[in-house]
C-alpha cells in the first residue's frame, strides 16, 4: 500500500501534524467536495431535498453501511453521535428498580454521567469494575466481571477500545458469557468502526452503538446504534416527533422515509442537516479501497512508531497494551506528576503546530496520540521532538 497516496487522499492542513483521530477524524476529499455540493442543494431548494431526494439516498446509505459492518439495514438506527444514542437507550431502557448496571471504570465521562441519572431516576445501583493496569491483564480483567455478575445484574456496559488507554476490550468474549446469564449487552464503539474489523451480527452485543465520525473519517454528525433481533422492545424513543403514530404492524420493513416504521421515531427529531449520514457509502468506499487487514497493520505500525520514539525521551509511561490484538489506533502515556497536561498540550500546538489529546482519569493524566492510515513517520518523529523541548525546559 502506499500510504502517500492515501494520505493525498484527504482533506487536511499538511503543515498541521493531525495525531488526534480518537477526537475527531479528518474527512476524504471525496466524502468533503461530496458535502459541499449536498448541501448547496438543500441551500438552493430545501424542500426538494429533504421531501423528495433524501428518502432514497438515506435507505442507500443504511445499506451500505450495514453491507460492511456484516448486518441488515433494519437493524441500524442513525444518531448525530455516540452520546445521543447512549442517552437515548439510557433513558428509553425498561428495566425494574434495584436492577444492577456493570461498568468498567474506563467509560468515557459524559457517558458515565448518562449512566448515573438513569440510575437515579429508576433506582437501578451501578457497579464498577476496574480495570486492571498497569499492565493491562485480560484474563484478570474477565475474572473480575464475572465475580461482580448477581441475579440482579441487568445490563453490562462496556467501550470496545477505552477512550484513556487504547485497549481493545475483549468484547465477543464477553458478549457470549452475558448472554448465558440473559444479561443485555450495550458497547460503547466510539473507537470502533475504522479502527477494529466489525461483523455485528456475530460480535454478540445486543446493542453496539458507534461514532463514525472519528476512525471511520464520517463528517461530524454521524453516528448509529445497532439493535440485534428481539431485542426491539428493550428501548423506546424518549422525543416525540413524526413517526411516533406511525403504522407498526409491519416494523421492519422499508417504509417512503428511507428507514422503517420501528427505526423512525428514533431517527425523527424535526428538521436537521443529516448530511453525514447520507454521504457514509463513501466512507465505507474510502475503508474497503484499504482494507482491514492493511489498515490494521499501519496501526501497529505507527503506534509502535509511537512508542518507540516517545519511549526514548522518557519521563513518560506507557500504559496501552504492547500486545498487537490488545491495541490500535490509540497509543497513551501516563504524565509524570506534577507536570501541567493541558499545558504541554498548548505548547504541542502553539510552538510546533501537533495536536493530540490531554486526558484526566482517576487524578491521573494522559497524553492520547491516535494515528491513523494518514499519518507519517516523519509526524510521530516530529512529536518526538516537540515533546523532548517541552520535558527538557520544564526540568
Amino acid at each position: 500500500m502506499d500510504w502517500q497516496i492515501v494520505r493525498d487522499r484527504i482533506e487536511m492542513d499538511p503543515s498541521i501534524a493531525y495525531l488526534n483521530t480518537g477526537t475527531s477524524g479528518l474527512v476524504p476529499r471525496s466524502v468533503h467536495a461530496a458535502s459541499i455540493q449536498s448541501r448547496t442543494r438543500m441551500h438552493h431548494n430545501p424542500t426538494d431535498y429533504v421531501w423528495r431526494s433524501m428518502h432514497d439516498s438515506l435507505w442507500n446509505a443504511r445499506e451500505r453501511l450495514a453491507e460492511h459492518l456484516s448486518t441488515s439495514p433494519e437493524r441500524l438506527i442513525f444518531f448525530q453521535n455516540v452520546s445521543h444514542a447512549i442517552n437515548t437507550f439510557c433513558l428509553g431502557l425498561n428495566l425494574p428498580p434495584d436492577s444492577e448496571i456493570i461498568v468498567s471504570d474506563h467509560e468515557y465521562g459524559a457517558m458515565r454521567w448518562a449512566w448515573d441519572r438513569a440510575a437515579a431516576l429508576h433506582r437501578w445501583k451501578m457497579i464498577v469494575c476496574e480495570v486492571p493496569h498497569f499492565p493491562y491483564d485480560e484474563e484478570q480483567f474477565v475474572s473480575r466481571l464475572q465475580e461482580l455478575i448477581s441475579p440482579r445484574t441487568r445490563v453490562i456496559y462496556l467501550s470496545h477500545v477505552l477512550y484513556t488507554t487504547g485497549i481493545v476490550l475483549p468484547i465477543a468474549r464477553i458478549c457470549q458469557f452475558a448472554r448465558q446469564h440473559g444479561i443485555l449487552t450495550l458497547i460503547d464503539g466510539a473507537h470502533g468502526p475504522g479502527m477494529v474489523p466489525l461483523a455485528l451480527d456475530t460480535l454478540g452485543a445486543d446493542f453496539y452503538a458507534a461514532n463514525l465520525h472519528k476512525w471511520f473519517l464520517a463528517e461530524v454528525g454521524a453516528a448509529f446504534l445497532y439493535v440485534s433481533p428481539g431485542c426491539e422492545d428493550w428501548i423506546a424513543p424518549w422525543q416525540v416527533s413524526w413517526g411516533y403514530c406511525d403504522d407498526r404492524s409491519k416494523p421492519h420493513l422499508r417504509n417512503e422515509f428511507g428507514s422503517t416504521a420501528w427505526i423512525r421515531p428514533f431517527e425523527m427529531e424535526g428538521t436537521r442537516d443529516v448530511t453525514p449520514w447520507h454521504l457514509l457509502p463513501l466512507n465505507c468506499d474510502f475503508i474497503e479501497s484499504i482494507g482491514y487487514v492493511a489498515l490494521r497493520e499501519r496501526h501497529h505500525e505507527l503506534s509502535e512508531a509511537v512508542r518507540q520514539e516517545i519511549d526514548q525521551i522518557g519521563g513518560l509511561r506507557l500504559i496501552t497494551s504492547r500486545e498487537r490484538s490488545q491495541r490500535g489506533g490509540l497509543t497513551s502515556f501516563q504524565i509524570p506528576e506534577g507536570m501541567n497536561g493541558q499545558s504541554v498540550r498548548k505548547r504541542l500546538w502553539e510552538d510546533h503546530r501537533i495536536e493530540i489529546n490531554v486526558l484526566d482519569w482517576n487524578n491521573q493524566q494522559f497524553l492520547r496520540v491516535s494515528t491513523h492510515v494518514y499519518n507519517t513517520f516523519d509526524e510521530i518523529e516530529r512529536l518526538a521532538n516537540g515533546l523532548r523541548r517541552i520535558l527538557e525546559s520544564s526540568s
